[in-house]
């Protein structure tokens, strides 16, 4: 989905993985440019900010990486990003308080000094939406919770994460994987659920290439 190629001056040809670029060209990712916008990355940063057993440190992470992206009215009014940063601004802990303040004033700056640049905005097709919602339904009854949104959201869209947000058959498989684990082991379970084992340690265990096969 977001990988593509960025024509480049040969003298600022740089080495990627497995060796050089060849005529001048360099692999980037959509989410790398300026002014680009993936709103599945701010839908992201919502659902684990809204999240009560999220850390600081993953709060403090998510408000930096929004810092560095600027979405349109548009974006900030359908995800409702911005009420969650304003509350933010409030909160307890001295850190997170700064990191939400520093995300509304470059926000608020932007809009008053560019309020009618283009911006360029990024988001799934609705097959996907369609498939992945279906997933966290499967992951909020291997919880048995009541909801999708909070903790099974937020799983679901690590996994869709770490996959480069492919619909990929190791997105399939990790997300199998997952409702397996959570279905039939109780310890882990109950360690998810009250925040022992992190959402990205899960996935991690659950990922084709590092735990359950």
């Amino acid at each position: 989905m977001d990988k593509f190629v960025v024509r480049k001056k040969r003298e600022d040809v740089i080495e990627i993985s497995s060796g050089k670029t060849d005529k001048g060209l360099k692999q980037a990712t959509i989410d790398s440019l300026k002014g680009v916008v993936v709103v599945e990355d701010i839908k992201r940063a919502k659902a684990i900010l809204k999240e009560p057993n999220t850390t600081v440190e993953q709060m403090i992470e998510c408000l930096s990486g929004l810092e560095k992206k600027i979405p349109s009215r548009k974006v900030l009014l359908e995800t409702k990003i911005g009420n969650v940063i304003n509350k933010l601004r409030k909160h307890e802990n001295d850190e997170i308080r700064k990191h939400a303040r520093q995300v509304y004033v470059k926000w608020k700056t932007h809009f008053v000094e560019h309020r009618d640049r283009p911006q360029i905005e990024v988001q799934c097709d609705l097959k996907t939406e369609k498939t992945r919602k279906a997933g966290r339904k499967f992951i909020s009854e291997a919880l048995e919770l009541q909801s999708e949104k909070g903790l099974p959201e937020i799983i679901e869209r690590e996994v869709f994460h770490v996959n480069n947000r492919f619909l990929s058959s190791r997105y399939k498989r990790t997300m199998r994987n997952i409702w397996f684990k959570l279905k039939n082991d109780q310890t882990v379970k109950a360690q998810v659920l009250d925040s022992s084992l992190s959402v990205q340690e899960l996935v991690q265990q659950c990922s084709p290439t590092g735990g359950l096969s």
